[in-house]
């Protein structure tokens, strides 16, 4: 046993050396830093059904007044201005090309990726450095959505239904006279807010992962909306029901900002 402990100290060492070394450094940024905010979100919310009939299943997009971008970009200026005193700049990607390959590549891809820390695309990585060159920051803030599992589970099995973007996910197994009937004994209808919004955090020159964040997480329990209307023309959402997400999707948002930006040492943790 005295033999072995020699061999069994260097096992434990080089696994310790090896868990550092994929460990995400963390950073120190001094008061002066500078922090650009690239936000890719789209102003509309998307409204997917899932019925226990194919025919009935849609998904449908609304113009809504919620202004979720400046929202979410609004909560990380006030976070780095005002808990941390950071200096922000906001980064336009005015070419919907670039902006989507920045949307796929350094939020979607980062934050569904089984790496850690993910790889990044040379392509996005070049993109998301020549855009913020010109604005003097140290670090870039990528604030978008994504295409991914989400908590709620399909009509049957445990496959997880793949959600994007965020606004309202409705389960309506049953219709008409039967659905009635049966929801007095079952929960086969229910509607959730959701948002599969993501906040990744990046130092530059070079481009570098040092955090992110999501809204939900696959698995998570959601509660649902207890006041949705069902006798509303389920396919075309008064604005009564469409709002119903928003404070929901709001307080997602404060969250998934919050994480992120403690995750990158850009705002105090505070002692809960």
């Amino acid at each position: 046993m005295v033999r072995r402990f020699p061999a069994l100290f260097m096992c434990l060492m080089i696994f310790i050396g090896m868990m550092s070394c994929t460990t995400t450094p963390r950073f120190e940024f001094p008061q002066d830093t500078r922090v650009g905010i690239v936000n890719l979100l789209k102003a509309h919310v998307t409204h997917k059904n899932l019925s226990g009939f194919a025919t009935e299943n849609f998904t449908k997009t609304y113009k809504v007044d919620w202004d979720v971008p400046s929202y979410a970009e609004n909560r990380v200026i006030t976070h780095l201005e005002k808990d941390a005193g950071f200096a922000t700049v906001k980064i336009g990607v005015p070419e919907p090309q670039k902006a989507e390959s920045l949307r796929l590549n350094m939020v979607e891809k980062v934050l569904l990726s089984q790496s850690s820390p993910p790889t990044l695309q040379p392509a996005a990585t070049s993109l998301l450095e020549s855009i913020s060159d010109a604005y003097d920051v140290q670090v870039v803030i990528v604030i978008g959505s994504y295409a991914g599992p989400s908590p709620y589970k399909g009509a049957t099995g445990d496959d997880r239904i793949a959600l994007e973007g965020y606004g309202l996910f409705t389960r309506k197994l049953f219709s008409g006279k039967l659905g009635s009937v049966l929801g007095g004994f079952f929960s086969f209808q229910k509607a959730f807010a959701y948002a599969q919004i993501g906040v990744v955090v990046y130092n530059v020159q070079p481009v570098t992962y040092l955090a992110a964040a999501t809204a939900i997480k696959e698995g998570q329990y959601r509660r649902p909306i207890d006041d949705f209307n069902w006798d509303a023309n389920i396919e075309a959402l008064p604005k009564v029901e469409l709002n119903k997400a928003k404070p929901i999707i709001q307080r997602n948002i404060d969250g998934t900002v919050k994480k992120a930006l403690e995750n990158a040492n850009l705002r105090p943790v505070r002692s809960r």
